[in-house]
Formats: C-alpha cells, sequence, structure tokens
C-alpha cells in the first residue's frame, strides 16, 4: 500500500502510465454500447468506488516493512465485471489519490496493480469457472466468492509488495518473505469476507451483480 504515497521511479511511472492508458481505452470500449442499466447498478458503481477509496485508508505497519490494507478490488470486479470493474477502480484511485494527498505520478503503476490486475484476474476467472463447472447458483457465488476473490486478492497483494520493495517506496526489511506471508494470511481473510458479500448480494440485490446470469444460472423450471 505503499505506492498509494510514495513517488516510485520516473522510468517506472512512465511505463505505469504507458500500459494504463491503452487498458482503459480497451475497457471504455467492451462498455460503449451501455456502461450501466438501471439506477441500482449505477448508485452501486459509484458509491463501490467511494467504498474502495475509503478502505484503502485503513492501513497498518508492522515493524521497518511495508504497509497492509485491505484492497476491496477483487470483489468490487466480481460485482461489475472486467472492464466496469476496472474503470471503477481507476475512479476509485483518483478519488483516494485527490482526497488523501497521494503521489500523482504513481497513479499509471498503481492503476495497473490495483485496477487492471485484480480485474483481470477476476474475468479469467469468471469465464474459467463458468466454462469449467456446471451452471449452478451456489457454484457462481461459492466459486467465485471465495476462490476468485482469494485468487486477485493474494496476487495482487504480492504484486503490490514486490513493485513497492522493488521500486524503493518501501523499506526492504530481511524478513520479506515473513511480510509476504502476512499479506497472503490477509488476502485469505479478505477473500472470506469478499465472499459473505457476494453470496448476499447475489441473493438478494442481483440487480448489481452485472456478473450474475439469472438465465444461466437459475434459469425457469
Amino acid at each position: 500500500m505503499d505506492l498509494l504515497y510514495t513517488d516510485v521511479p520516473l522510468a517506472l511511472a512512465l511505463l505505469g502510465w504507458a500500459l494504463l492508458l491503452p487498458a482503459l481505452a480497451v475497457a471504455l470500449h467492451a462498455v460503449r454500447d451501455g456502461f450501466l442499466k438501471g439506477s441500482a447498478a449505477e448508485h452501486a458503481w459509484l458509491g463501490g468506488a467511494a467504498a474502495v477509496a475509503l478502505l484503502w485508508i485503513f492501513q497498518v505497519r508492522v515493524g521497518d516493512g511495508p504497509s497492509f490494507g485491505l484492497l476491496g478490488c477483487a470483489l468490487y470486479a466480481m460485482l461489475f465485471g472486467r472492464a466496469r470493474g476496472m474503470l471503477g477502480l481507476t475512479l476509485a484511485l483518483i478519488m483516494h489519490t485527490a482526497l488523501h494527498d497521494g503521489a500523482w505520478l504513481n497513479l499509471g503503476i498503481n492503476g495497473m496493480l490495483f485496477a487492471v490486475l485484480p480485474a483481470l484476474v477476476v474475468g479469467q476467472m469468471l469465464r474459467t469457472i463458468e466454462a469449467a463447472l456446471p451452471h449452478n447458483v451456489f457454484i457462481f457465488m461459492i466459486g467465485n466468492g471465495m476462490f476468485t476473490s482469494l485468487a486477485a486478492t493474494a496476487l495482487t497483494s504480492v504484486a503490490l509488495m514486490a513493485t513497492a520493495v522493488g521500486a524503493g517506496a518501501a523499506p526492504l526489511a530481511a524478513d520479506l518473505g515473513d511480510y509476504i506471508s502476512a499479506a497472503l494470511l490477509l488476502a485469505w481473510g479478505e477473500s472470506i469476507v469478499s465472499g459473505m458479500l457476494f453470496s448476499a448480494l447475489v441473493i438478494f440485490l442481483p440487480a448489481v451483480v452485472l456478473t450474475y446470469r439469472r438465465d444461466l444460472y437459475l434459469p425457469v423450471r
């Protein structure tokens, strides 16, 4: 989470911008025919972005190592899909950077790590589960709510820590392996919470779960 506030080397920052802008352009093109349908989805998309930006405030640092925090990226992408999730997480990143004196130079690399990476992982996992497993609403909720969330959160956490340490944005501790283990443990806890919230939304408010296809997972008998 140190990348939110500590500038990275200019070359890495420019590389992040060079990768982020095309990714956002592709995401915008993917949703050109209808970004959000219905007021519930619109409110959830905007409110979710604000909630994720607020979630990133709460961080903890153990000793001299990198800081840890909950991400919320996987749950957001699971609700709105790859393209909309990518755009919404980028919006959350812009809000957090503007409101909490973040590092604007890092917006490109942060966008790749906080928005593009988890959205891509979630998108791939959603397609894999849909293609490989039976089309059952419980498999959709548990498979994505638990395993998709865990995969996206764990990969994002490790990528954030490795990039922060490698770029000098976080102190390099001798026990870096222990910090990575702690990040993975936190990712496991976050995936459990995300899975419960995801399942509850699928049941009680399916209109905001844009990745849920009722005709596929709960067809009329």
